[in-house]
């Protein structure tokens, strides 16, 4: 099992939730309406897994959603668990990126 407090504090990320593609909430660290964040960030998830298997383009893993103030990436298992970051520092991406992929590949 991941720690979520773990991840967050190694990333750097401001915060982060685990929740499962159909958007429950199972935990959050530093993150205000967290279940509100967790149903549309499984949302997002959910709607492009279905789009990346319309397209053919195999399983989705993760997703990153670039603004002007942050940055969120999200990924999911197997299993359909998804854990997402959340950082307001922009030059976090390749870090935040790479750990979730090491989480999870793992």
């Amino acid at each position: 099992m991941i720690d979520l407090n773990t991840l967050v504090e190694e990333t750097g990320a401001e915060s982060g939730l685990s929740f499962n593609i159909d958007g429950i909430l199972l935990e959050s660290v530093n993150l205000e309406y967290d279940g509100n964040v967790a149903a549309m960030i499984g949302m997002i998830l959910k709607m492009s897994l279905e789009m990346s298997e319309d397209l053919n383009n195999g399983d989705l893993k993760q997703i990153m959603i670039k603004n002007n103030d942050g940055i969120v990436v999200a990924s999911k298992d197997q299993d359909d668990n998804c854990i997402a970051l959340l950082s307001k520092d922009i030059s976090k991406m390749g870090l935040l990126l790479r750990k979730m992929d090491t989480i999870f590949n793992n």
